[in-house]
């Protein structure tokens, strides 16, 4: 028996993770009635493993160069099917490149390149180099849901500040569904790496520029609002979350950022990582 389910964070009830496929052994009972092994008809928390031997499955790559004329299978992109609308690999070779599209909210065309998070606690990060004119123009590494849940850590400008780096949220579950961290400046007009720390429902976000120490953000996210159980009217559930890299110009002029690489590794491999973070995530 297949059956849809969830791993919900603790004490949140929400599941982040999305819905994930379980399966368990059924039998033919003498009746020809077909039933669980225990005869429940519940489907079980835990199960028996069917006795196997242990098949070693290839490491899937934690790093992606972007250096192929085509996107790595594990990334995917919002509904349009003419994907040279949105990105390019061969633009700049040895750089994802994405054209910036609508907004966020927008249910049309967006430049968004992300994969699934598989795991409660993973870190990504990516380098971007990306020189927008005016407030319209973003791009950054976010951490996504759909148009009303996600969690977007941007590189922007304005006349005020210049060049900077700001997050923006959408929370469906609160009264003020839009919210936004205070801007920093940047000087640097080469590469920014951007950086995410996911830690069960606590997430956090670093950046650097050449040569320089991992700079966190003050602020802990709430990575529980993207998952199904976080309201959100109207907009469509049983996604799951992902995380990756976006560009969008509400100008209409395309401004482009070059995504060098991305990194996804799962909680498993993080001591492996370098990490300045000082509140408690565990593992690292």
């Amino acid at each position: 028996m297949v059956h849809l389910c969830g791993r919900p964070l603790r004490n949140r009830g929400r599941c982040i993770l999305g819905r994930e496929t379980a399966i368990q052994k059924m039998i033919w009972r003498d009746d020809n009635w077909l039933v669980t092994v225990d005869g429940d008809p519940v489907p079980g928390i835990e199960v028996a493993g069917p006795e196997l031997s242990d098949h070693k499955f290839p490491d899937v790559p934690h790093r992606a160069d972007f250096d192929s004329p085509e996107l790595p299978i594990e990334f995917q992109w919002l509904r349009s099917p003419w994907p040279a609308e949105l990105f390019s690999l061969t633009e700049r070779p040895g750089h994802l490149r994405l054209y910036g599209r609508e907004s966020m909210g927008s249910l049309f065309r967006q430049a968004l390149i992300a994969r699934r998070q598989q795991s409660h606690c993973y870190t990504a990060f990516t380098s971007v180099q990306f020189q927008p004119e005016d407030f319209q123009q973003l791009a950054g590494l976010i951490c996504y849901y759909n148009g009303a849940k996600f969690h977007y850590f941007y590189i922007s400008y304005d006349d005020t500040i210049g060049k900077h780096l700001r997050v923006m949220s959408a929370l469906p579950d609160q009264v003020q569904s839009d919210a936004f961290t205070a801007p920093m400046p940047i000087t640097a007009n080469g590469a920014v790496e951007l950086r995410v720390e996911v830690d069960f429902e606590r997430l956090r976000f670093g950046f650097r520029t050449s040569g320089q120490e991992w700079t966190w953000l003050p602020e802990v996210f709430d990575a529980s609002i993207l998952s199904d159980e976080a309201s959100s009217p109207g907009q469509p559930n049983f996604t799951g979350a992902f995380v990756g890299m976006c560009c969008h110009d509400g100008s209409g002029q395309g401004r482009h950022a070059d995504f060098d690489y991305f990194e996804y590794t799962e909680r498993g491999y993080l001591s492996n990582i370098e990490s300045n973070i000082e509140p408690n995530i565990e593992g690292i």
